[in-house]
């Protein structure tokens, strides 16, 4: 049996960062792999997580609930490595343990949330087990040259490359391919099995939000108003407007968060993994671009035809969207991605 570990974001408190996680790991389960979640603790990680967790402190949100949510997640969902990583150099000696190594998928190549190019998710130590880039993210749309140079230096040390925005493969001068982001992996049946049993509500537009823009919540409403349904919102930020409009679910579970998605009606989102989730389960769906950071979405929503899924000054597309046009699309995406898999196994 084929010996994997997965070097990324595994203890990033922001559900993408969860369900990515688990996503690869299933994913190269269900080839037949021993897959295992490196837990490497990287320190623009945490800090990130402190920040969030002092932001749901100072706007009278409970930091220990969230913490908690996704410490059981990891406990449960993820295979992780029974010693902790704070340095490569602390990995070495075991790094010959793997067949095989798998960073990504996020944003693990963007310095600025990495505390910069943290060189352990480059693979820049010496191993035997073959090194290759899942769906791995720069994170930003451009770079500067000096980045590019590093970048290119760093990847070097890759069998494989593969990341997750397109708009990225000019700055990489070495074979590259664009493939999906690990989510989309699995389908919505198995996702299915993830979600909680606990929730159950109907006739809702689900909102999840990641950026303070009033243009969300605008479009949320006037799409509640239309077909008649209640809001739902999953947020960082507090409501202090149209409360009686919108019910915020405050800070649920990995599990919760899927089965708010699966039950969904509607779904309007400023959030890359928001925008994937509602592809997974079929959903219709509108997406607000963030003011930064939109080339993974666009990537996305241009590759699937559904660029007329994203908000423009406030201008919805009403139609709905014919997934029996789009699922051909997004299975054949998924099967160029699980083939890169497969082809990079030892």
């Amino acid at each position: 049996m084929t010996k994997a570990g997965m070097i990324t974001f595994h203890n990033a408190e922001n559900y993408g960062a969860a369900l990515q996680t688990y996503g690869l790991m299933q994913t190269l389960q269900n080839m037949g792999c021993n897959a295992q979640v490196i837990d490497y603790r990287n320190r623009g990680v945490f800090l990130r997580n402190m920040i969030k967790s002092l932001f749901y402190f100072f706007t009278l949100q409970n930091p220990f609930k969230n913490h908690r949510a996704y410490k059981t997640f990891q406990a449960q969902y993820q295979n992780l490595t029974p010693q902790t990583y704070r340095s490569f150099s602390e990995f070495i000696e075991n790094a010959d343990q793997f067949d095989v190594l798998f960073f990504g998928s996020d944003q693990i190549w963007n310095p600025d949330l990495s505390n910069g190019f943290d060189p352990f998710y480059f693979g820049e130590f010496p191993t035997k087990a073959k090194k290759v880039a899942y769906a791995a993210s720069f994170g930003r749309d451009q770079i500067t040259n000096e980045e590019r140079v590093t970048l290119n230096q760093l990847l070097e040390n890759f069998d494989a490359i593969s990341i997750r925005e397109e708009s990225m493969l000019p700055a990489i001068d070495h074979p590259a391919e664009c493939v999906v982001d690990p989510c989309m992996l699995l389908s919505a049946e198995e996702w299915t099995r993830v979600a909680s049993k606990e929730v159950s509500e109907s006739n809702f537009i689900l909102v999840y939000q990641l950026h303070p823009q009033k243009e969300i919540l605008q479009t949320a409403i006037t799409l509640a108003k239309q077909h008649q349904k209640k809001i739902l919102l999953i947020s960082p930020y507090p409501v202090l407007t149209n409360r009686k409009a919108i019910y915020k679910l405050g800070r649920i579970t990995p599990n919760e968060f899927l089965a708010y998605y699966q039950q969904a009606d509607h779904v309007v989102s400023d959030s890359f993994h928001g925008t994937v989730f509602s592809i997974i389960f079929s959903k219709q769906f509108h997406t607000v671009l963030p003011s930064v950071k939109t080339g993974r979405l666009t990537s996305l929503l241009r590759k699937l035809n559904l660029t007329d899924r994203i908000v423009i000054q406030n201008r919805i597309t009403p139609e709905p969207i014919d997934y029996a046009h789009i699922n051909p699309l997004v299975a054949a995406e998924i099967k160029t991605s699980l083939d890169y898999i497969r082809r990079n196994l030892p």
